[in-house]
């Protein structure tokens, strides 16, 4: 694929972006930063990371991709679609700091929701004939973005009315967050994994891939009612979405059974490699095990009433899971010199991941029992400035051809 250590480098430099923005929102909660506005910090830096890092990370890997695997593909569409989505991204970071929602910023954010639209267009066109296992995820991660829109539409048109609609808003929100984070970026990122692992020689069956693909599609499709249980909804339906969890764990210990039992054959990867493989694992499955925790109602009244959970398990799934996935899909495909440098930055950018986790859960934790936790805003930020130098330390690190 033409450019494609210069975009990977982009899509590194905008984590460290995102990392920036994240220091700074830390930084304005320890302290006070003028003229910085929380709220606006706080969607800028979701919607860059969302739109900046990781959705150009899955646009550029799909499309090297599909570069290996026909040479009939026109692919001056996907550079075009890459460059729609940054000035989207880009767009969204500086009018979000600015000013929160506002028609500017939801006309960037519509640059980059119809990004996804064209992306899932083109991967349904191109891939049409293509039959490896892969690909049946990529274009459910591909339809999943599209479906997460919905989302989309109903925030922009409840924030202006946000305390009429406040029960509206708050599940349009979280509309938009499963369909991103459990269908697109999960379901994307499994088709990318499935791709490296033919490298081992590691080739799934039809029927087990096909098996574990229909326990998380199913519980995907239907598992957007788990981030609903707070409202009233009839004992039927509970009753149901907690069976949906126990089908999407069902689906996501196969998956990772399956990678364990072939384990060996990464015998070669450096350790680096297999840190970072096994933190994802690790963070996927317990992703599941939560999702089936805040299905019992006992637990379910903490999880949906306390911000810092929700924060906290947001954090496990993009930063533990996604964003260290794609930076061991980086490491796989050897756009890295193993040096010192990149040794130590990985390996400080998984410490300080790690670090704002526990700090995060640990704070979720202590409100429950009104705990006070007073010094949680520093060791946020200085886990937010170990992530953004780890990140910074390795980025000239990535060969450019």
């Amino acid at each position: 694929m033409k450019n494609f250590s210069i975009w990977l480098k982009l899509c590194v430099f905008n984590f460290f972006v995102v990392s920036v923005v994240g220091v700074m929102m830390r930084y304005n909660m320890a302290f006070s930063l003028p003229g910085l506005t929380h709220k606006f910090t706080q969607e800028a830096h979701s919607h860059f990371a969302f739109y900046g890092w990781v959705s150009a990370s899955i646009y550029l890997f799909v499309t090297k991709y599909l570069s290996e695997i026909s040479e009939k593909i026109n692919f001056k569409k996907y550079q075009y679609l890459m460059i729609a989505n940054q000035i989207g991204s880009y767009g969204m970071l500086f009018t979000f700091l600015y000013g929160g929602y506002f028609w500017l910023s939801i006309v960037f954010s519509s640059i980059a929701l119809f990004t996804g639209f064209a992306y899932f267009i083109f991967l349904l066109i191109d891939t049409k004939s293509n039959r490896n296992p892969e690909i049946i995820w990529l274009k459910s991660g591909a339809f999943f973005t599209t479906i997460s829109a919905i989302g989309i539409f109903g925030l922009a048109y409840f924030s202006s009315r946000k305390e009429e609609f406040e029960v509206l808003f708050r599940a349009s929100t979280y509309f938009y967050l499963h369909y991103q984070y459990n269908g697109f970026f999960l379901f994307s990122c499994v088709g990318l994994l499935l791709i490296s692992l033919k490298k081992y020689g590691i080739q799934i069956s039809e029927k087990m891939n096909k098996t574990i693909f229909f326990l998380l599609f199913i519980g995907c499709f239907f598992g957007y009612g788990l981030s609903i249980l707070w409202t009233e909804i009839p004992d039927l339906l509970y009753g149901f979405f907690t069976i949906v969890s126990l089908i999407q764990l069902l689906g996501a210990w196969k998956l990772w059974s399956f990678v364990w039992k072939n384990r060996s054959k990464f015998s070669e990867n450096h350790f680096i490699q297999k840190l970072l493989l096994a933190v994802v694992g690790c963070s996927f499955l317990m992703k599941f095990i939560l999702q089936i925790a805040s299905a019992i109602p006992s637990l379910g009244i903490y999880a949906f009433n306390s911000i810092n959970i929700v924060i906290a398990y947001l954090h496990l799934v993009l930063l533990l899971g996604i964003s260290l996935f794609l930076i061991w899909k980086i490491v796989d495909l050897d756009y890295f010199k193993f040096d010192k440098t990149v040794n130590c930055g990985i390996l400080l950018m998984v410490f300080g991941i790690v670090l704002n986790e526990i700090i995060l859960s640990l704070t979720a934790i202590f409100s429950i029992f009104y705990i006070p936790f007073l010094s949680a805003k520093y060791w946020l930020l200085f886990a937010s400035v170990i992530i953004m130098i780890s990140i910074g330390s390795f980025i000239k690190s990535l060969k450019v051809d």
